[in-house]
C-alpha cells in the first residue's frame, strides 16, 4: 500500500534530496553517543524546510514527509518540533531550536543544549521560556540525542499560555513523535537487512533463514503501520489520531529494538555499528508523554470523551 505524491510534495522531497546530497550526510567515522549536525539544522533552517507548514499552499502532511525523511538519516537536527510544533506560534514570536518537557522545566530534555525555546507542558497551561545557554547544562546519555536540563530558570523570561496551546502543543508532539519515529524505524530495518545480507553463518547468508525472515518481515509491518498511523495524524491533526499513532509507536518500540539488535549479534551493541543512531533515538521516545498508555487513554478520551 502507498500513496501518490501530489506535485509540491514531489518538489519539497526532490529539494531535500538535493539539500542532503550536497552536504553529504554521513554516519559518525568514530564510535559516538551523541550524532548531532549542527550544519544540517542550519541549512533546512536557512532552506526554509522547517516552515513549510507555515505557508499557505502547503499542508502539514507535506511538513511531515520532511521530518520522516530526515529521520532516517544517521545524525540528527532539532526537525519535528520546529517543523510540526513550531507552526502553532505565530511567526517571530518563538525562536526555534525547540525542546520540550512535561511538568517539570528543570527536567532534562532532548536538544536543550542547542535549543533557543524550551517548551513546558504544564497540563492545564503552557510554560514558553527563553533559554540562557549559560543556565544550560549537558547531559551525558546514551540515546544519540543531545541531551541537556536547566539549572535554574533565574534570569530567563517565562511566559505562561493557556490550555488551549498547551493542549495544541501536546498534539503536535505526539504527531511528532508518530512521524520521526517511523522513520527511524525505517533506516534501523535497512540497516539490518543489509547486514544480515552481507554477514555469512555456517555458509549462508543470515537473511536466508527462516526464523529471521519471520521477524523481519513482522518489524516491516509494524513500521508501515506506524507510518501510515502517522501520516494519517499528519493529514487530520486531529487528538484521536495523533494519540493513537504516539500510542502505537511507542508500543511497538521494546519489541523493534529488541529483534533488530539480536539479528546483529554482538556487533549490534558497538557504537562502530551504525544502528543505534536510530534504535537508540527510538528509546529516548519511549517515555515522552507518559509512555503509550498515556497516548492510548488521550485516544480513547478523544474518540468516546465521558465514556473513556
Amino acid at each position: 500500500m502507498d500513496f501518490e505524491q501530489n506535485e509540491n510534495q514531489t518538489a519539497i522531497l526532490g529539494g531535500l534530496e538535493q539539500l542532503i546530497a550536497g552536504l553529504q550526510v554521513e554516519a559518525p567515522k568514530e564510535g559516538v553517543l551523541v550524532a548531532f549536525s549542527t550544519r544540517l539544522d542550519a541549512e533546512l533552517e536557512a532552506s526554509g524546510f522547517l516552515d513549510i507548514a507555515r505557508e499557505a499552499e502547503f499542508t502539514l502532511l507535506d511538513s511531515a514527509l520532511v521530518v520522516e525523511r530526515l529521520a532516517r538519516l544517521p545524525v540528527s537536527a532539532e526537525v519535528a518540533f520546529s517543523a510540526l510544533v513550531g507552526p502553532l506560534f505565530p511567526t517571530d514570536t518563538v525562536q526555534r531550536p525547540f525542546a520540550l518537557v512535561t511538568a517539570n522545566p528543570l527536567s532534562p530534555a532532548r536538544f536543550l543544549t542547542v535549543a533557543r525555546t524550551l517548551l513546558v507542558d504544564k497540563g492545564d497551561e503552557l510554560l514558553v521560556i527563553d533559554v540562557d545557554p549559560s543556565q544550560v547544562e549537558e547531559v551525558e546519555s546514551l540515546f544519540a540525542y543531545p541531551y541537556g536540563k536547566l539549572a535554574s530558570l533565574e534570569g530567563m523570561a517565562v511566559r505562561r499560555m493557556g490550555a488551549d496551546l498547551a493542549t495544541g502543543v501536546r498534539r503536535r508532539w505526539r504527531l511528532a513523535l508518530a512521524v520521526e519515529g517511523s522513520g527511524l524505524m525505517q533506516s534501523a530495518i535497512d540497516t539490518v537487512i543489509e547486514h544480515v545480507t552481507n554477514r555469512y553463518q555456517f555458509n549462508r547468508p543470515l537473511g536466508s533463514f527462516q526464523a529471521i525472515q519471520h521477524r523481519l518481515a513482522t518489524a516491516a509491518g509494524t513500521q508501515q503501520s506506524a507510518r501510515w498511523l502517522a501520516l494519517r495524524a499528519a493529514w487530520s491533526d486531529s487528538e484521536a489520531d495523533c494519540a493513537l499513532a504516539a500510542s502505537y509507536l511507542q508500543d511497538s518500540i521494546p519489541t523493534i529494538v529488541y529483534d533488530l539488535h539480536q539479528f546483529c549479534g554482538a556487533m549490534g551493541l558497538t557504537l562502530e555499528f551504525p544502528l543505534h543512531f536510530w534504535t537508540y533515538r527510538l528509546k529516548a521516545m519511549l517515555g515522552d508523554l507518559g509512555g503509550s498508555s498515556a497516548q492510548a487513554r488521550a485516544a480513547a478520551i478523544a474518540t468516546w470523551q465521558d465514556a473513556a
